[in-house]
């Protein structure tokens, strides 16, 4: 369950222990081990932001009609878990740069949240969904176009 437009500690207290997920644990269980989504949204953030092509994380809504980058200390925004049945399932809003092959991007990124959360955790992950919001110019690329329509 995600909660939007309140501070981390709210989000935390805000998150039902129903949608908490357990982790399995080895032959002589010491006790449980519960993963709120608040964690797999971190792990999800980190491994969307290494692929090649995200700009950056954008709003699950649109503003006007046009994708809101988030800020890095809002970036969690554009990141919804849900946990259900014990499945996890994760979307995921980004722009990505002008150019690339978007699909490619977005498989990217499904491939690496998935192994991500699934390599930390030692739960599989049912579904995660790439949300491409928009598409921008990478600084990097712009002032390559500038310097090649100058000359």
């Amino acid at each position: 369950m995600t909660c939007f437009g309140k501070s981390n500690r709210e989000k935390i207290l805000h998150m039902s222990k129903a949608s908490a997920i357990q982790l399995p644990h080895g032959v002589r269980p010491l006790g449980k081990i519960e993963v709120l989504p608040n964690a797999i949204h971190t792990i999800a953030m980190q491994a969307t932001s290494e692929c090649y092509g995200v700009v950056g994380l954008t709003a699950p809504r649109l503003h006007n009609g046009q994708a809101v980058l988030l800020p890095s200390e809002q970036s969690n925004q554009g990141i919804q878990v849900r946990v259900v049945n014990e499945q996890i399932i994760v979307e995921v809003y980004v722009a990505l740069e002008y150019g690339l092959r978007m699909s490619e991007i977005a498989h990217n990124i499904m491939s690496s949240v998935k192994f991500s959360i699934e390599k930390m955790l030692g739960v599989p992950v049912a579904q995660v969904n790439v949300n491409i919001q928009g598409l921008s110019h990478s600084p990097s690329f712009s002032s390559n176009q500038n310097k090649n329509n100058k000359r």
